[in-house]
C-alpha cells in the first residue's frame, strides 16, 4: 500500500467509528484545515498545509446525549452557542474554541488551540459536515 492511501485510512476510519449509531454519538462537524498559524509572544506565522497535514490535523465534533465533544483533541467536552453570524464551541478546561461562520459565503471555520506558555495553533478550514443539531 502507497504512503498516500495509507493516510487516510486512520482519519476514515475514525470518522466512521464515530458515525455509527451503535455509539450513539453524532457528527456535528468535520473539517479539514488549509492553513495553520503558529502563535507565541515572539512571533507568528501561517503555514500552508499539504495534503497529508490536512488529515492528521482535521476537525472533529461529536454529539452525544446533548453534549458536544471535540474528539480530535482529547475528546474535551464543549460549550456550544449560536449567534447572529457564527456559531461557537468553547472548551472551558483550556480556552481553545471553534468558531464557524454561518453567514455570508460558504460555512468556514477556525480552531483555536490554546498550549502551554501563552503558545497556540489557530487552524482555518473547510467544512465537510456541519450539522450541529443533530437529529433533535
Amino acid at each position: 500500500m502507497n504512503r498516500h492511501h495509507s493516510l487516510w485510512i486512520i482519519p476514515l476510519g475514525l470518522f466512521l467509528s464515530l458515525a455509527s449509531p451503535a455509539f450513539g454519538k453524532e457528527i456535528a462537524l468535520h473539517g479539514l484545515p488549509v492553513v495553520q498559524t503558529r502563535i507565541s509572544k515572539e512571533i507568528s506565522h501561517n503555514v500552508k498545509l499539504d495534503n497529508n497535514q490536512k488529515l492528521t490535523n482535521a476537525l472533529i465534533i461529536t454529539k452525544e446525549d446533548g453534549k458536544y465533544y471535540w474528539e480530535t483533541r482529547d475528546r474535551r467536552e464543549l460549550i456550544y452557542t449560536s449567534l447572529k453570524d457564527f456559531d461557537l464551541f468553547i472548551d472551558l478546561e483550556t480556552g481553545g474554541y471553534i468558531k464557524v461562520m454561518t453567514k455570508d459565503g460558504p460555512v468556514r471555520y477556525m480552531e483555536h488551540i490554546s498550549i502551554k506558555k501563552m503558545k497556540a495553533f489557530t487552524y482555518w478550514g473547510n467544512l465537510i459536515t456541519y450539522n450541529p443539531k443533530g437529529s433533535e
